[in-house]
């Protein structure tokens, strides 16, 4: 990370409690913010950003269930915000077209969102077998909710044919892309 010079860190299944969240001191990353689910350390996503991040957060939603957590606020003049998601392992589609209404309503300005999808969106390249347990009309809901956003996602844009994975299924004996990075459509000339 701090090769990279990564300025925002956006965590998945942190399996922290509610009542037991770290107190992460750490040099680089700062400012944290949380999503736990309340009984047990499971779930969980975290976003932390790096001390130089001239970022100041406004305001947050964050899941009461430990799947999702949004933060918005201001870089200069311009308005951010960045989600972080970790999708159930059943009834993706349902979840995350759900999320990304409260996302419409939550977010201001430029929005970057990623995290653990928990399904191929594209399974013909995210897939090693080339299927989904999901049907493409559900995988077509998924796609146009984040089309809904001006969300474009950023790896298969620098990398359009390419096949490359997150997860590996022992059960289904397959690779997976389940992890995605999305921002504007319009703001993809920064990539390039």
């Amino acid at each position: 990370m701090r090769k990279q010079q990564v300025s925002v860190l956006m965590l998945q299944e942190t399996h922290f409690r509610n009542d037991h969240v770290p107190r992460l001191n750490h040099l680089i990353y700062n400012r944290w913010y949380h999503s736990t689910w309340p009984s047990s350390a499971s779930k969980g996503v975290s976003i932390a950003l790096h001390r130089n991040f001239p970022m100041t957060v406004s305001s947050s939603l964050v899941d009461p269930e430990g799947r999702y957590i949004f933060i918005k606020g201001n870089i200069g003049s311009c308005t951010y915000t960045f989600g972080n998601l970790y999708a159930p392992n059943l009834a993706q589609t349902k979840w995350i077209c759900k999320v990304i209404g409260l996302l419409k309503d939550f977010s201001e300005g430029t929005l970057i969102l990623g995290g653990d999808l928990n399904l191929s969106l594209y399974p013909s390249l995210d897939s090693s077998t080339g299927l989904s347990s999901t049907s493409h009309l559900a995988l077509r809901r998924v796609n146009v909710a984040l089309s809904s956003l001006g969300l474009t996602d950023v790896w298969r844009v620098l990398h359009p044919t390419d096949r490359d994975y997150s997860h590996y299924s022992v059960a289904h004996k397959s690779y997976q892309r389940l992890d995605y990075l999305f921002i504007p459509t319009q703001s993809l000339n920064i990539l390039l």
